[in-house]
């Protein structure tokens, strides 16, 4: 066997019970064979020892004990994690599984071993180590863990990294548990261990992990509440280590991806075109194919610095302000089809598109992501010192027809907590951690989180931070008033002539009466009374994830605490899931995949580089072009997409560029503007945000009837949900019917002010010019001698030039080169 084993400790901090262990300098032995013997005088510990072991058997699994339904009147906690409930369980009911009068007579005994019938088979033989410490425990009098018990603080997985030399080697793991007394154990056999590409390798219940193939992926361990990956690799080619050919590696980006790359033996492809880079960089950071003149200056300057420069350049125009507010959109939700429903419900898609403006000035003022956020996070309806007529005539304001009041003047953006889909606390917090965090907790909502280390507990503590926030009706004596003499007086608010109404007048300047948001301020508890908010009738303490609670303190918001911990520069999620999705933005995937899900389970493809990110990202005061500038200046970004044999199957460490279908909006306005005319085109980039759409129309509803039923077709996320899934890149066949055959492409193709028309009036009857001019408005690059020959005798062989030209330009843009980034 050739493996590397590097064996300094992995460490994640976590947070639960554990009992008594050996003495401080000492590692217990491991329980397979502290238990080995039946006569062994220790006594298992339930909750580090007897819970474990449950979860390794799969007792408390999702197929088992842990559904629901339990199995059989016998329910355990999904994965172990409420002690309490699991000993209740275990001891008590109508049909115990313990029975301490006679162990060896005990269900739990009995079953997994087959001695009585079990739908779950054989888990245990009864002579060995598992059988064995369940017996004693409940020969002891199978009880819970005391209360005073040290708390686990810690799991150390040895190796580090397991680095392999062929196909077939192994390596065995150890796991050592730390608890907050100090005192330590081996803990390996009541791990459980999963592979997260068995493609590469795989690990067996003992944490033996054999490498099954080139590349790399991560070994998670599982133990109680702590979960570590350990990187596992096994190198692509010889090249590694002193083999490794010089690779230029101007930027410490570059230098953290070579790092991981030189131990897989993966050489990086070579520089892309000049061509390739613009189309690819216009395209990724601004959501705009480039002009053909644009393209034409790029390729003829000789200037060294020209790539900076049109970095620089782009970072500065309209468009990378309207697709990056188009993305925030994204991910914080921003969706017409959320908005409330009654008598506002005619509103939500201005409301959607101010929602557009209010992140659009930002990005554009590039304001720091950190206090854009805030804006969202930390929202009001009606300020402090607002009376509700002047909250009224304000909101009123933004929707009248003559001289609206600009909405994105505002200091805070209310919207994210209007939503319909918002109306609970629980909501508010699985919406606020996959916004803001990039953190999924759905699962913690009902049991102990599979792949992370929250609980229902720590979700539920999370939760009481938005206990109160609701989107409501104001003072009903107010509102009846604002209301007398208007044509809404005697009308049901969920008629639509009163949504009608409500439009019109507002529209014609009437001040109206709108629902507001109301926000608890959070109190100090009272002497003699528990601290906390209640929550679905439980007081609980607001408690940040991994982090403190939060008591004896008095904000003028509730949410406050939780912005203000997102903004210190030690959080371990705020900066991340915002660098995480960028990076997904330019590569196709995250370094954490899929982006909007940061858990244990699922680490970093390269860990060094995205804490060099996030860190860089809080240094620079949260400046997003830092950020921007920092990937797209980089060697990596600006490598080629054509392989060499080496990295031909890499898609995971960035040797190379990976093809990308352009995101459903990109493509739209590709096949807008390859079709425009030079008039037109100007006049669709002078104003990107409010006629592109890449811009204020993001938030809209599709319908067959407008723009909007394309971008939908080719995959804009309708953004209903708490996924960036929704988005989706992926061909299908609608979509190639569409390009090919709808009529609404063949009217972009024919219409007044489109290039033909152009063509056809300046009389430009060049073959040559007219093929490389629709070259470089579709594919940004200059046709090459094959392709210019057959252009040109198509377009002669045609019975006009127009309808040759035509026929040229709808090909093109039903190849795969112009749907694709490369």
């Amino acid at each position: 066997m050739t493996t590397r084993l590097r064996l300094s400790a992995l460490t994640i901090l976590l947070v639960a019970s554990v009992s008594s262990a050996p003495a401080a300098d000492e590692v217990a032995p491991p329980v397979n064979e502290r238990f080995k013997a039946a006569a062994s005088k220790e006594v298992p510990n339930f909750q580090r020892h007897v819970v474990p072991l449950m979860g390794r058997l799969g007792c408390n699994g999702r197929a088992c004990h842990g559904s629901f339904q339990g199995q059989g009147a016998f329910r355990l906690s999904l994965f172990g994690y409420d002690f309490a409930a699991d000993l209740a369980a275990v001891t008590g009911g109508d049909t115990p599984r313990v029975n301490r009068k006679s162990p060896t007579e005990s269900m739990i005994l009995r079953k997994p071993t087959l001695q009585e019938s079990h739908k779950g088979g054989k888990r245990m033989a009864a002579d060995g180590w598992e059988y064995n410490l369940l017996h004693l425990w409940i020969k002891a009098g199978a009880v819970g863990a005391k209360e005073k018990e040290a708390a686990f603080a810690a799991l150390d997985v040895e190796p580090k990294e397991i680095v392999f030399g062929k196909a077939g080697d192994t390596a065995k793991l150890r796991v050592i548990a730390k608890w907050a007394d100090g005192t330590r154990e081996d803990v390996t056999p009541l791990c459980r261990f999963r592979s997260n590409d068995e493609s590469v390798a795989n690990v067996n219940l003992t944490g033996v992990v054999t490498a099954t193939g080139k590349g790399d992926t991560a070994i998670v361990v599982f133990y109680d509440n702590g979960i570590a990956p350990v990187p596992v690799l096994l190198p692509v080619s010889d090249k590694i280590w002193a083999n490794y050919p010089a690779v230029p590696t101007p930027t410490k980006l570059d230098e953290l991806v070579v790092a991981k790359l030189r131990k897989l033996g993966i050489v990086p492809s070579d520089l892309s075109t000049d061509e390739e880079f613009f189309r690819r960089l216009s395209l990724d950071l601004t959501g705009t194919l480039p002009t053909a003149g644009e393209v034409r200056a790029f390729l003829a300057s000789t200037a060294a610095d020209k790539r900076a420069k049109k970095i620089e350049e782009l970072l500065a125009s309209p468009e990378y302000a309207a697709w990056w507010a188009t993305k925030i959109s994204d991910f914080t939700g921003n969706s017409e089809r959320t908005g409330p429903l009654g008598g506002e419900q005619a509103l939500n898609r201005e409301k959607a598109g101010q929602w557009y403006d209010w992140v659009h000035r930002r990005v554009r003022e590039n304001e720091p992501y950190d206090k854009l956020i805030a804006g969202i996070a930390l929202a009001v309806g009606r300020r402090s010192e607002q009376s509700f007529a002047d909250y009224c005539g304000e909101m009123s304001s933004y929707f009248r027809k003559t001289k609206p009041t600009d909405f994105s003047a505002r200091d805070t953006m209310p919207y994210f907590w209007t939503r319909r889909t918002l109306g609970k606390p629980e909501e508010q917090a699985l919406a606020f951690a996959h916004a803001f965090l990039g953190v999924n907790l759905q699962c913690a909502q009902c049991h102990k989180h599979p792949y992370d280390q929250w609980t229902k507990q720590d979700f539920d503590q999370f939760t009481a931070f938005f206990s109160g926030v609701r989107y409501g009706l104001g003072p009903r004596a107010d509102t009846l008033a604002m209301k007398k003499g208007t044509e809404l007086e005697k009308l049901d608010e969920d008629s639509g002539v009163y949504k009608r109404k409500f439009v019109d007048l507002l529209a014609a300047g009437t001040v109206l009466p709108f629902k507001e948001l109301h926000v608890p301020a959070s109190q100090k508890p009272r002497p003699g009374t528990k601290p906390g908010v209640k929550v679905g009738g439980r007081v609980l303490t607001p408690k940040l994830l991994g982090g403190e609670e939060v008591v004896n303190a008095t904000y003028s918001d509730a949410r406050q605490p939780v912005v203000d911990w997102m903004r210190d520069a030690e959080n371990p999620y705020f900066a991340k899931a915002f660098v995480n999705r960028v990076w997904a933005n330019y590569f196709g995937a995250g370094l954490i995949d899929p982006p909007d899900d940061l858990n244990l389970a699922n680490p970093p493809s390269n860990p060094e580089l995205l804490d060099y990110l996030a860190s860089g990202f809080v240094a620079s005061k949260f400046d997003m072009k830092w950020l921007h500038r920092t990937i797209v200046t980089s060697r990596t970004y600006q490598l080629s997409w054509r392989a060499n044999d080496t990295n031909r199957s890499d898609e995971r460490n960035l040797s190379r560029a990976v093809l990308r279908r352009l995101p459903a909006e990109v493509v739209y306005d590709a096949v807008v503007m390859a079709t425009a005319s030079d008039p037109e085109r100007k006049r669709l980039d002078a104003e990107p945000a409010g006629l592109r759409a890449i811009g204020r129309s993001s938030g809209f509803a599709g319908s067959r009837l407008n723009d909007t039923y394309a971008v939908m077709l080719l995959g804009k996320p309708v953004r209903l949900t708490n996924c960036d899934c929704e988005r989706s890149n992926e061909p299908a066949l609608l979509q190639t019917v569409y390009l090919r055959n709808d009529p609404e492409v063949l009217k972009l193709l024919d219409r007044p002010e489109g290039w033909l028309k152009q063509v056809a009036k300046d009389k430009t009857t060049v073959p040559e010019e007219l093929v490389q001019q629709a070259y470089l408005r579709t594919l940004s690059r200059l046709p090459d001698d094959r392709e210019t020959g057959i252009a040109k005798k198509y377009l002669t062989d045609a019975k006009d030039t127009q309808s040759g030209l035509r026929d040229l330009l709808w090909a093109l843009i039903n190849t795969k080169e112009f749907i694709v980034n490369r």
